[in-house]
C-alpha cells in the first residue's frame, strides 16, 4: 500500500475558553488554539490538501495572526503551489477549516454530501461556525461523498458525525502504520484520555494551575468524574461544542479503535510534530 506523510501546517491561533473543548474540567481555563492546514504528500510527490483555515472568527474566539502565519506564505514555505493541488479535502464546513479554500483554482473538494446540505441552512448553537461565502461559489467543484470514501490506495475518508452532521475524518498509510486525522471530532489528546492518560494528567495540571477556581482533584465527587471519564465506554466527557455528543462520542470510539496513529484538530503539540509519523512521539493503543 502507498504510504504518506501529514505535515500539520500552523496558520493562526484562537484564544479561547478551552471549557469549550474539555469539559467540565477546562471551563475558565483561557488558552490559545492553533488553527491548522494540513498537507498531505505521497512518495510521488503527490501533495493533497485538507481544509483550509480560516478569515473569519465569531465573538467568542479572538483571533491571532501574524505574517509568518498567513496561508500564501506558510504553502509556499512547505513547497506548495496553490495552482498545482488537484485534490482537496474538506473534513466539515466551519470557518476554521474553509477561509483559503479558494486558493486552490485547479481543485476538487472532497467533502460529505449531508454536511453541504446541513451548512446551507444551519440553525441553533452551531451556525455562527459557518461562513458560507468562503466556500458558496466553490459548490459546482465539489466531490460529494456519502459515507466512507476511498478516496487514494492508502487514504480513505471516513464519516464520523457529531461535531457537525457531516464531519469527516481521514485515514492516511504512513510508514509507521494508520495515522487517523480526526478533524474535530477530537480537538485535542487529552479528549482520548484513556489512550493518552499522561497527556492529559499535564493538561489538568495547567488547568488548577490557571483557573480562577482550581479543580481539586483529591475532592471525591472530582475523583469520581475522573474515575468514570476512564471507565466510560466512549472515553469520559470531552468534546467541543456540537450538535450530537453521544454521536460524536461513538465517532471517536470508533476512529480510536482504527488508529496507530493519532492527529487531532487543533492540539498544541502537533505544533512541534513538523512531519507524520517522523515526529509522532505518544504511545499507541
Amino acid at each position: 500500500m502507498k504510504e504518506y506523510k501529514i505535515k500539520p501546517l500552523v496558520t493562526g491561533w484562537f484564544h479561547m475558553n478551552w471549557g469549550g473543548l474539555i469539559f467540565p474540567f477546562a471551563e475558565g481555563y483561557h488558552a490559545d488554539l492553533p488553527v491548522f492546514m494540513f498537507l498531505i504528500e505521497g512518495e510521488d510527490g503527490e501533495q493533497i490538501i485538507v481544509d483550509g483555515s480560516y478569515t473569519y472568527a465569531p465573538f467568542t474566539m479572538k483571533p491571532i495572526k501574524s505574517p509568518e502565519w498567513e496561508v500564501p506564505t506558510v504553502l509556499k514555505k512547505n513547497g506548495v503551489n496553490p495552482d498545482s493541488i488537484k485534490t482537496v479535502i474538506i473534513t466539515h464546513l466551519h470557518h476554521d477549516h474553509t477561509g483559503y479554500l479558494s486558493l486552490f483554482k485547479n481543485a476538487s473538494y472532497y467533502i460529505q454530501e449531508k454536511e453541504l446540505l446541513e451548512a446551507y441552512y444551519p440553525v441553533g448553537p452551531v451556525a455562527p461556525g459557518y461562513e458560507p461565502k468562503d466556500w458558496m461559489d466553490l459548490v459546482p467543484r465539489f466531490q460529494l461523498i456519502n459515507g466512507d470514501f476511498k478516496i487514494r490506495d492508502g487514504i480513505k475518508l471516513i464519516h464520523a458525525p457529531g461535531h457537525t452532521a457531516g464531519l469527516q475524518a481521514i485515514s492516511v498509510n504512513t510508514a509507521k502504520g494508520r495515522a487517523i486525522m480526526f478533524s474535530d471530532c477530537c480537538y485535542l489528546y487529552a479528549g482520548l484520555a484513556k489512550r493518552f492518560p499522561m497527556q492529559f494528567f499535564e493538561l489538568m495540571n495547567k488547568v488548577t494551575a490557571s483557573a480562577k477556581e482550581p479543580v481539586d482533584t483529591s475532592r471525591p465527587e472530582v475523583a469520581e468524574t475522573i474515575n468514570k471519564i476512564f471507565s466510560s465506554k466512549y472515553g469520559g466527557y470531552f468534546g467541543p461544542s456540537i450538535i450530537n455528543p453521544g454521536e460524536n462520542m461513538r465517532s471517536m470510539h470508533k476512529l480510536n479503535m482504527m488508529a496507530d496513529i493519532v492527529v487531532p484538530g487543533h492540539d498544541p503539540m502537533l505544533v512541534d510534530m513538523k512531519v507524520i509519523p517522523d515526529d509522532y512521539h505518544l504511545e499507541g493503543k
